[in-house]
């Protein structure tokens, strides 16, 4: 059996932006990544304007900071690819649907060729990471259904690794929609963000592009080929019509 083979087990995915079309089973259209280490970061970029004289009154300076919500965020991941089974379905006919096992070299060559492609291949450009989070409490704060606190790590419910914030710390939100009309309400955070997607196959992830793909061939470890990879989480513009033919 090739690594990978129990799709349900991984908690690392790249998926392909052609899986926006076609859906399916959990492992379609998606290339599952054993994972040693994940560092996730957050910049944010805050403004800052001295404030002249500030200190001559008062014996200290000021400044002044404009939080207007800007941040950039990048995912950095390392681990190792193997002999890996993939699935892969273009949508083009009813034989489109495919899958093969790949040698670690095989599968470090296909994402290279993939982080080189662009956004106007469907079947090659890897627009979102899915990183499945043990969890304790769902969107409201409350414990999920059947869950304790005092229950191991290891037997909670998962949830993907997002940017989006519980129904409960959004007042503003809802406070602001009481106001708006319906056409400019403002959306909340979808509620998939913090459901079990234990046995799930839509899952919810981060969107963006791959910044860096680095890989390591080497003769003592024939069998495996470490990598590193870094993904910038943003909103790629991808519209190509050939995708649609």
């Amino acid at each position: 059996m090739a690594a990978g083979d129990n799709y349900n087990n991984f908690s690392v995915w790249l998926e392909l932006q052609r899986r926006n079309e076609e859906g399916g089973e959990r492992a379609i259209n998606r290339i599952p990544l054993f994972v040693t280490e994940i560092q996730i970061a957050t910049a944010k970029s805050v403004p800052t304007i001295p404030v002249p004289f500030a200190s001559v009154g008062t014996g200290k300076s000021e400044t002044l900071a404009f939080d207007m919500g800007l941040a950039s965020k990048t995912v950095s991941i390392t681990g190792t690819l193997l002999n890996q089974r993939i699935f892969k379905n273009s949508g083009e006919n009813d034989a489109s649907s495919i899958n093969a096992v790949l040698s670690p070299f095989e599968m470090a060559q296909l994402i290279h060729s993939y982080v080189d492609s662009s956004a106007a291949q469907d079947d090659q450009a890897m627009n979102k990471i899915i990183i499945l989070i043990p969890s304790r409490v769902d969107t409201n704060f409350s414990p999920h259904s059947g869950t304790s606190e005092t229950d191991n790590i290891n037997d909670l419910p998962v949830i993907p690794f997002t940017f989006e914030n519980r129904r409960y710390d959004e007042r503003f939100i809802r406070v602001a929609n009481n106001f708006l009309p319906t056409a400019l309400e403002i959306d909340e955070s979808p509620i998939e963000a913090f459901t079990d997607m234990t046995q799930v196959d839509d899952l919810l992830g981060m969107t963006g592009f791959i910044r860096s793909f680095n890989t390591t061939f080497s003769g003592d470890q024939p069998n495996e080929v470490p990598f590193n990879l870094d993904f910038e989480i943003a909103t790629v513009l991808a519209e190509n019509p050939i995708n649609s033919l």
